[in-house]
């Protein structure tokens, strides 16, 4: 993986709209609970990329979304964790290998202001579907998740959400209140906008050193691109939120512009199939050697 250089209203009011144009019909309390920031109502439903079986190039696909302030994603390095009311969430899905590159921005868009230093994490895996039993942090399910979460990591003792930027974490809904089936984030990697050290108090490690947050691109642009090569078939999320972890006061929306591309993995050649051509070749040369002179 190569990390190169190539908030705003909850994730979920774009698929809000995509309802409403599709032809269901969405009660008007729901509709009015989609629009509003309140943590009960901003689950995890991501914006789809689609889905791809990487036999060939797939040129840039941008999507818009954004997020709730701009220090979301830098939140979820530190001890504590983070809310993922303050981050948007991507999605695609792979039936074949893939090389793949996500690269996002940020952008002034319906979604929230420009501004937005731009930080993500890839995952393998989805969160439960459908708007009434999508995955939040505040479902009795995750809390227990996050407890038993933090118990088993050192120097974890409190958390103000599920969402951990550099490993894997969990999270369920609100019909799985004993949290049976949550949702698995497994961590893949991660890329931000800049460089972001976190203070000795709130570091992950809890030595008493300031933290500086890896895989930052080191030129703060509004701007941040990761490659992952030969990615494997399955279902992937994206989390996207502000590394501006010192700008926690500020909650304005930021609007995110994110991008997905793809080529085809280079198909590794079977070890057979190298040593029989690697024989041939050796056996072409002994004969060539001991081939007798003509005159």
């Amino acid at each position: 993986m190569t990390t190169s250089k190539a908030q705003s209203k909850p994730p979920h009011r774009p698929r809000a709209a995509t309802g409403i144009g599709s032809g269901r019909t969405i009660p008007l309390a729901l509709l009015l609970g989609a629009l509003s920031p309140t943590p009960a109502a901003a689950h995890i439903i991501p914006t789809n990329f689609g889905t791809f079986d990487g036999s060939s190039a797939v040129a840039p696909i941008s999507l818009n979304s954004g997020t709730v302030g701009n220090y979301g994603w830098a939140d979820g390095a530190d001890a504590d964790w983070a809310d993922t009311h303050k981050l948007a969430a991507f999605s695609f899905t792979l039936t074949g290998r893939a090389n793949v590159l996500l690269q996002f921005d940020k952008r002034a868009n319906a979604f929230g202001i420009n501004g937005l230093v731009p930080g993500f994490s890839l995952y393998l895996g989805t969160p439960h579907a459908g708007a009434v039993g999508a995955d939040h942090d505040y479902s009795v399910g995750s809390e227990l998740l996050r407890a038993a979460d933090c118990a088993a990591t050192p120097g974890c003792t409190a958390t103000e959400g599920s969402f951990r930027s550099l490993s894997s974490w969990n999270i369920t809904n609100d019909p799985d209140s004993g949290a049976a089936s949550p949702s698995r984030f497994s961590y893949i990697g991660s890329a931000y906008d800049g460089s972001q050290t976190l203070p000795a108090a709130n570091s992950p490690l809890q030595d008493g050193n300031a933290y500086l947050i890896p895989g930052g691109d080191g030129l703060q642009d509004g701007s941040v691109a990761k490659l992952f090569n030969n990615l494997a078939p399955g279902s992937y999320t994206v989390f996207v939120g502000g590394a501006a972890y010192s700008s926690q006061t500020n909650n304005a929306n930021r609007g995110i512009l994110g991008s997905f591309s793809l080529t085809p993995a280079a198909v590794p050649v079977p070890g057979a199939v190298w040593l029989f051509g690697s024989a041939l070749a050796f056996f072409g040369a002994a004969k060539t050697r001991h081939a007798p002179s003509r005159l």
